[in-house]
Parts: C-alpha cells; sequence; structure tokens
C-alpha cells in the first residue's frame, strides 16, 4: 500500500472521529475547541493527502478511476467551508457545521479510496 492509500485511509479515520468529537461536543460544550483543533487536524491532512495526489499526477501516475480526481478534491473543502460558516453561529450550532463537515470530509474521502486503487 502507498502512503497516498494510506494517508487516504487516515483521513477517513481522522474525519470519523472528528465528527464523534463534534457530536459528543454538542452535550458537552466545554469541548468545542477540542473539536476546532481537532477538525482543522483532518483539514490539514486532508490537505496533505491532496498535495502528495497532486504530486503524484505530475509525476504521470494515475488513479484508476478520473473521478478520484474530484472526490480527491472534495474532500479538501468540506471543513474549512463548514469552519467559515461556524463562525457565524453559536457554539451548539457550530459543533453541528463542523460535524457535518467532518462526515462530508469522511464520506469524500471512503469515495476516492475506493476510486484511487486498480
Amino acid at each position: 500500500m502507498t502512503l497516498h492509500a494510506r494517508l487516504g485511509v487516515a483521513v477517513v479515520v481522522v474525519a470519523v472521529a472528528g465528527a464523534l468529537l463534534a457530536l459528543l461536543a454538542r452535550r458537552r460544550p466545554d469541548m468545542v475547541p477540542t473539536v476546532r483543533v481537532f477538525v482543522r487536524l483532518c483539514a490539514a491532512v486532508a490537505a496533505l493527502q491532496a498535495l502528495i495526489g497532486l504530486v503524484l499526477l505530475a509525476i504521470g501516475e494515475r488513479p484508476a478511476e478520473g473521478i478520484h480526481l474530484f472526490y480527491g478534491a472534495a474532500t479538501v473543502i468540506p471543513i474549512p467551508l463548514a469552519e467559515l460558516y461556524a463562525k457565524r453561529f453559536p457554539a451548539r450550532d457550530e459543533t453541528m457545521l463542523l460535524l457535518y463537515g467532518a462526515v462530508a470530509t469522511a464520506l469524500f474521502g471512503l469515495r476516492a479510496a475506493t476510486t484511487g486503487s486498480s
């Protein structure tokens, strides 16, 4: 398994953990700062994964299916977008937006993983 594939699995795992943390923070508002940091970590891992994918693409490596490029790019977008909108809401609503962002990241990452390998 390549580094890109392993990191793809890590993106999904970290995003699922972030979603679970955001869900837990709905009941425990004191956890909101932890959730913010964790989902930023998830976004950073997804961005690193996309960067590695771009390097692989530049050196001639191609995914098994072309749609992998869409899902790979889509994996990077949900958390920053959720954070952008979350700043406008109270902490309880913020956790829901971060939850949605983490779930979307996990789902796009899972789909990217299934379309990338040959």
